[in-house]
């Protein structure tokens, strides 16, 4: 028993060492330049600035139908030249 216990132990520590070689070896270069984040970056930002005004008028259409008062229009008198 006593044995088989140091061959285990023993392939255990040769394995831990050997691990992180085989976590490296599809290591990935990134060739991009600063422009191309730029780019994103400002395409990001264009995304971004759109979606504004769709938050806006879906906030105020939920307070309108949350508000819960009652659309009474009151007559308008025209004046005609």
């Amino acid at each position: 028993m006593k044995k088989t216990t140091q061959i285990v132990l023993s392939g255990a520590a040769l394995l831990t060492t050997v691990i992180p070689a085989f976590a490296e070896t599809g290591a990935r270069t990134d060739n991009s330049t600063t422009l191309v984040y730029l780019f994103l970056g400002v395409c990001g930002l264009i995304i971004f600035l759109q979606l504004i005004p769709v938050f806006a008028l879906g906030f105020g259409i939920i307070k309108g139908i949350l508000s819960g008062k009652g659309a009474s229009a009151k007559p308008v008198p025209v004046r005609h030249r």
